[in-house]
């Protein structure tokens, strides 16, 4: 890991979204507000203003959800001198729309895609084994899947003092499944990436997320702690054994 002063310099230098990355992004988040609000348009009968009102809620869950994840792997990639770019998985949306259609919304997947990762010759000076890093490339993935569970965390908090809000409800869901379908080892997803880059690391991520499914959705006190201080624990063991150069 490099150190923090560096570490923002490459940020303000390397950290952007390209045109066709912005283009995916609006449109995986327009799906994925559809696709988990599609349940939510009344109660007992169908409502137009509630339904459009949760839909928008479900919008900005999805954009600030994806943005967050995404971020979480374009700092870590330049950290390690590797450039992560988000590539829409075309195919995986059309198996979500499908999906939700036949189950009626009760199964909202999150198949939309992940990062490809390119060699950054001048950022990887220096690095151990200089070259392309299937290992760096494992981190960049697993971090689709910490960085969902750290928003789903802060979601359940949102949840725990606001127990009747669709916004934290959804919120908490919704990156609950974006962790489970990165975790997955299919075609443009990252858990291709992180079961070939480190296997023992992939059982580990899906003992986390299910883990951290249990404890949030029964929305205990004493399971929100738990994450939290585990979550805690594990993020300050990580930044005290990482090298810095």
């Amino acid at each position: 890991m490099v150190s923090f002063p560096e570490l923002i310099e490459r940020i303000k230098e390397f950290y952007n979204f390209d045109k066709q990355e912005i283009f995916g992004l609006l449109v995986v988040t327009l799906i994925m507000g559809f696709i988990f609000s599609f349940r939510n348009w009344g109660e007992e009968q169908f409502n137009l203003i509630f339904g459009l009102k949760n839909l928008f809620l479900a919008i900005i869950v999805a954009g600030i959800s994806f943005w967050f994840k995404i971020s979480c792997q374009k700092v870590y990639g330049v950290s390690a001198g590797q450039s992560n770019t988000f590539e829409v998985w075309w195919n995986g949306i059309v198996i979500m729309l499908v999906v939700a259609f036949i189950t009626r919304g009760w199964v909202p997947l999150a198949l939309v895609g992940g990062m490809a990762s390119s060699f950054m010759v001048k950022q990887r000076l220096g690095e151990f084994r200089y070259g392309f890093s299937t290992w760096v490339m494992a981190i960049s993935a697993a971090w689709a899947i910490w960085g969902s569970l750290i928003l789903a965390t802060l979601f359940a908090i949102g949840t725990y003092f606001f127990p009747q809000s669709f916004f934290f409800d959804i919120g908490l869901k919704m990156n609950l499944m974006i962790a489970f379908c990165s975790w997955l080892p299919l075609p443009q997803q990252d858990g291709l990436s992180l079961f070939f880059g480190s296997k023992g690391l992939w059982s580990l991520a899906i003992l986390a997320i299910l883990a951290a499914s249990v404890l949030l959705l029964t929305k205990t006190t004493i399971g929100l702690i738990v994450v939290i201080v585990v979550g805690t624990l594990i993020g300050i063991g990580a930044i005290l054994t990482g090298s810095e150069k």
